[in-house]
């Protein structure tokens, strides 16, 4: 019987630090994997699809300039 009483007293704690652990790994998990997407997505669009080298994915220049070719007037 005593075991079984050991048992209830640890659970409240384990569903604690799990959700603790969970609320970490969202809070810290989703931006970098976010993170991640857009770099990958950088780089299949500008050098598969735009046929671009990779050194320029991530230059601000070309942003800048990609930027200005949208939203000229």
């Amino acid at each position: 019987m005593a075991e079984t009483e050991q048992k209830k007293a640890k659970n409240p704690s384990s569903k604690k630090r799990r959700r603790t652990i969970w609320l970490v790994t969202q809070w810290v998990g989703i931006p970098v994997l976010s993170i991640a997407a857009l770099a990958v997505g950088l780089v299949i669009g500008y050098v598969y699809l735009g046929k671009r080298p990779l050194e320029d994915v991530y230059e601000i220049e070309t942003w800048r300039h990609l930027y200005d070719l949208v939203f000229a007037q």
